[in-house]
């Protein structure tokens, strides 16, 4: 009997040392469970391609219907063209005199102006056989071309006939002064009348 409570003392001693050496004071006993994997995947890198993209065409110009004017893609005047364009058109605003080679009697002093781009507008007086009448104009001017329509104020009667003139003008190379020259048609209530040459002088 002795020996057996030696035996079963002796058990719970080898026990008792077991826990004591597995777990120490303070330490923290390793979790049963496996952590999870906390490695990022390797990110997929393909090989860059050494061939370089072929550059686009650029546009081309295309030529217009007048001497030195460019058209792009579109169909529309370059800046430059337009700049220009605009500058011209600003020359021709101002007063001016008009003079018939052939009509000495006839004269027209205009006033005009630009009215947006290459669009032109005035007013004036039609000096015919000592008589003055009021006159309107419009037409466009474009590549040192000025085309005007000028016609009379309308008539006080319905029988009473009126002028129409059209004019196609060309501005001269004259640094001192800016002048036109070119060609008229005459219309007098819608009939021709004649047809000749004119100057335009800038006052």
């Amino acid at each position: 009997m002795r020996l057996a409570s030696l035996l079963l003392f002796a058990i719970l001693l080898t026990c008792l040392s077991f826990q004591a050496h597995a777990i120490e004071p303070g330490e923290i006993a390793a979790p049963s469970i496996s952590a999870p994997n906390m490695d990022m995947p390797k990110p997929l890198i393909t090989r860059p391609s050494m061939d370089t993209p072929e550059p686009k065409p650029k546009p081309q110009a295309i030529l217009g219907s007048g001497p030195n004017q460019t058209l792009n893609q579109t169909g529309s005047l370059s800046a430059d063209q337009t700049q220009m364009t605009e500058g011209l058109a600003n020359d021709v605003s101002g007063k001016w005199s008009i003079k018939f080679d052939d009509r000495p009697e006839r004269s027209l002093d205009l006033t005009l102006w630009s009215s947006g781009k290459a669009k032109i507008m005035g007013y004036g007086t039609l000096t015919k056989g000592g008589a003055e009448n009021s006159v309107t104009a419009s037409g466009s001017f474009a590549e040192k071309e000025l085309t005007l329509t000028v016609k009379s104020a309308e008539p006080e009667y319905a029988s009473q006939k009126y002028d129409e003139y059209y004019l196609d003008l060309f501005m001269a190379n004259n640094t001192s002064t800016i002048s036109l020259s070119g060609t008229y048609t005459l219309m007098c209530g819608g009939e021709f009348l004649g047809e000749g040459n004119a100057r335009a002088l800038k006052r």
